[in-house]
């Protein structure tokens, strides 16, 4: 499948990228299917979610553990439920970072995003019970 970006022109992605949000992403509802994509070829630490229905609706992704070996939390049997997720094998977890200026570079660990590897289903949470900052950097003394 041909898939249009801004960002990186038109993209030919497998079956196997694309990803569903039943609920869409925190403040982008309306767009619930994303290519899922290595950022660079080279570098596996960022991704990024290129929107299906919005060429220039992208973000980049990575997985927060790279960056904070202690980031844990209690996944909602609800949210495994809604991935059909059987074992913890068949999920990855994302942060959706932000890059503010060279500098200051950081990650969201309050609302992560929970992918089931072999559903290709998403969801974003919000961690309620963590004190996990949404704005956790990663460059060290950065912002």
């Amino acid at each position: 499948m041909i898939v249009q970006s801004t960002r990186f022109g038109e993209i030919d992605v497998s079956d196997e990228q694309l990803i569903t949000f039943e609920a869409g992403i925190f403040g982008f509802e309306t767009n619930r299917r994303y290519a899922l994509l290595q950022l660079d070829n080279e570098d596996p630490t960022f991704h990024v979610l290129q929107s299906l229905s919005d060429a220039d609706l992208t973000f980049v992704i990575a997985e927060p553990f790279l960056f904070e070996p202690a980031y844990e939390f209690e996944l909602p049997k609800a949210v495994s439920e809604q991935l059909e997720i059987k074992n913890e094998g068949d999920t990855q977890v994302f942060g959706i970072v932000s890059v503010r200026a060279k500098d200051n570079v950081t990650m969201n660990l309050k609302a992560p995003i929970i992918l089931n590897k072999k559903r290709n289903k998403a969801a974003q949470i919000i961690l309620e019970s963590t004190n996990y900052p949404i704005r956790y950097s990663l460059i060290k003394g950065g912002a």
